[in-house]
C-alpha cells in the first residue's frame, strides 16, 4: 500500500491546489465585484440630481421597447431613439382632440364661448379614476357647478388632463371627425382614438357579455382584437349620451381595474402612435405651419404654457400617465428664434422608475430648452 502514498500525495495537492486557485478567483471576482459596485456608486453620485436617474433610464433601456425619445433644437437632432415604436399614449391624445376642436371653432362649426351644463360634462367622469385632474379643473372655476364654456373644457382637457372634459368634446367634436383629423395631419402610425372613460368600463361589459369569472378577464381582454375592444368602448360611450351611470353604478363598473393586471391591460390598450408622429404634430405647432393664424391664436388660448422664464417666447407641453407610463411632448420656441421639440414616450416602468420619471422629466424638459451645455451632453450620453 505504501507505493500509493505519494501519487495520493500528489493527487491531495493537486485537489488543493485547485481549490487554492477556486479560492482566489473567488477572491478575485469578489473584489470586481466589488470595485464594479464602488465605480457604480461613484458614478450615481456624479448623475446629474435633477435628471441623471431619468437620463439613465433612457441610456440603459435604448435597445428596449420601453422607451422611445426623440428631441431637436433647430431641426438638429438631439436624441433619436426607437422613434417608430407605436407607444400607448395616455393623456398626450388629448393633442388632437384639442386641434380638431381649434378645427372646428376655426370654420364656424362650434363656437368655443358657447356655454354646456356642468352636468352634462360630468356624466362622463369618474372618480379616481384620473388622479384628481377633473376635480383640480372644477376648483378653479367660479362656480363648480355652473355652465362652462367649452373653451374652459377645452382648456381643463390640456391644463389638467380632464378624461371626462376630453370625451364631452369628442360628444361634441364628432368621434369620426376627430379621427379624420388623424388622417388629415398624415400620422401614419397613430392608431384610432377612442372614448376614454368608457374604456374604463370594458373589463365590466366583457364579463357580463361573455359570462366569464374575473379570474378568466385578463385573457379574455387580451383575446380581443383592437378592432372589437375599440368598439365596445363605442357603443358604451354612445349608450352614456342617453342614458348616463349614476354614481353608484360608475363605481361598481369600475371596480374591476382595482386589479392591476387589468389595470395593465387596459393601459396597454390605450390608442398607441410613434414618437415621430408626435414630433411631426409638434414640430408644425412650433413652427405655425399647416394652419392659419387664427387657429393658432385660439390653439394658444387652450394649448400654451404660462411663461416663466424670459427668454422663452411660446411654448406648450402635453403629459400622459397611468401606473405603467410617463410620457411626455414639448414644443418650444426663445428669444432668439431657436425652436425645440421633445418627445418621450416611457412603458411596463415598475414603481421606483414611475416615481424617477414623474420627479425628473419636467427638469429634463427644462435643461434641454435652455442650456447649450446640457444639450451637447445628452447628445453625446445618448450617441455611444
Amino acid at each position: 500500500m505504501k507505493k500509493f502514498y505519494p501519487l495520493l500525495f500528489v493527487g491531495l495537492l493537486v485537489f488543493l491546489g485547485a481549490c487554492s486557485n477556486d479560492k482566489e478567483e473567488e477572491r478575485e471576482a469578489g473584489s470586481n465585484d466589488m470595485e464594479q459596485e464602488e465605480a457604480l456608486e461613484k458614478n450615481k453620485e456624479n448623475l446629474d440630481p435633477a435628471t441623471g436617474l431619468l437620463m439613465e433610464f433612457i441610456e440603459e433601456n435604448q435597445d428596449s421597447d420601453r422607451v422611445a425619445f426623440l428631441a431637436t433644437w433647430n431641426d438638429e437632432a438631439l436624441a433619436e431613439i426607437n422613434t417608430d415604436l407605436a407607444m400607448p399614449l395616455a393623456s398626450v391624445v388629448k393633442i388632437i382632440i384639442a386641434i380638431e376642436f381649434v378645427s372646428q371653432a376655426e370654420e364656424g362649426d362650434i363656437d368655443p364661448a358657447e356655454m354646456a351644463a356642468m352636468e352634462e360634462v360630468d356624466k362622463y367622469y369618474f372618480p379616481n379614476t384620473d388622479g384628481g385632474a377633473h376635480d383640480a379643473w372644477k376648483s378653479t372655476l367660479e362656480d363648480e357647478e355652473g355652465d362652462v364654456s367649452l373653451e374652459q373644457i377645452a382648456r381643463g382637457m390640456m391644463d389638467f388632463s380632464s378624461n371626462a372634459n376630453t370625451d364631452y368634446l369628442i360628444e361634441r367634436l364628432g368621434l369620426e371627425e376627430v379621427n379624420n383629423r388623424i388622417e388629415e395631419l398624415n400620422l401614419n402610425n397613430h392608431e384610432p382614438i377612442y372614448p376614454l372613460t368608457a374604456s374604463i368600463i370594458i373589463p365590466k361589459k366583457v364579463i357580463e357579455d361573455k359570462g366569464i369569472e374575473e379570474g378568466q378577464l385578463e385573457e379574455a381582454l387580451r383575446d380581443l382584437d383592437d378592432d372589437a375592444y375599440r368598439q365596445i368602448a363605442v357603443d358604451l360611450f354612445e349608450e352614456w349620451q342617453e342614458n348616463p351611470l349614476d354614481e353608484a353604478e360608475k363605481e361598481e363598473a369600475a371596480a374591476p381595474l382595482n386589479d392591476m393586471s387589468i389595470q395593465k391591460v387596459w393601459s396597454d390598450r390605450l390608442t398607441h402612435a410613434t414618437a415621430e408622429d408626435y414630433h411631426q404634430i409638434m414640430k408644425m405647432l412650433n413652427n405655425k405651419e399647416h394652419y392659419s393664424e387664427a387657429f393658432y391664436e385660439e390653439l394658444d388660448a387652450i394649448f400654451s404654457l404660462e411663461l416663466k422664464n424670459d427668454s422663452i417666447i411660446r411654448t406648450a407641453q402635453k403629459g400622459g400617465s397611468t401606473a405603467f407610463v410617463l410620457n411626455q411632448t414639448v414644443y418650444a420656441e426663445d428669444e432668439d428664434g431657436n425652436r425645440f421639440e421633445m418627445i418621450l414616450f416611457t412603458n411596463d416602468l415598475n414603481l421606483s422608475e414611475l416615481e424617477v420619471a414623474a420627479m425628473q422629466v419636467q427638469a429634463l424638459t427644462d435643461k434641454l430648452v435652455t442650456e447649450e451645455d446640457f444639450r451637447e451632453e445628452v447628445r453625446e450620453a445618448l450617441a455611444e
